[in-house]
């Protein structure tokens, strides 16, 4: 099967108020999760050249909201990891941090995730320039 529109799915829950690292870091074990979770075809067609590895990062409110997420889409038969925290750093041992979903066709599954805000995150960094 070959895809118009591979693209990965992530749900960050911006409930935790992480910080800019460890955001990012639960960021990248969900995206490394739902990779492993693809099926071998949609991982290689997303990892083509002019596929660009696309990657949306959608938000869920809480570890309530991103449990819902998952039940709805799996529900519609897509494949969903939870990324679980250690809490050895900076927030509470098995907080739910976020949502991988495996590769999809953004072409035919779209409406499923219109619904969805993209994630932005309130970040009080302040940048001293020398």
């Amino acid at each position: 099967m070959k895809l118009t529109r591979p693209i990965m799915y992530i749900f960050m829950n911006k409930g935790l108020g992480l910080s800019p690292g460890k955001l990012a870091a639960q960021c990248a074990h969900a995206a490394v999760e739902a990779y492993l979770i693809s099926k071998p075809t949609l991982q290689s067609q997303w990892r083509l050249p002019e596929m660009h590895y696309t990657k949306i990062v959608l938000e869920a409110i809480n570890d309530k909201h991103l449990g819902n997420i998952k039940k709805y889409l799996e529900d519609r038969k897509i494949k969903t990891v939870r990324i679980i925290d250690e809490g050895r750093t900076e927030i509470e041992p098995h907080s739910f941090t976020a949502l991988g979903v495996e590769i999809v066709d953004k072409e035919q599954v779209g409406d499923t995730f219109n619904s969805f805000s993209v994630f932005k995150p309130e970040l009080n960094i302040k940048v001293k320039w020398e």
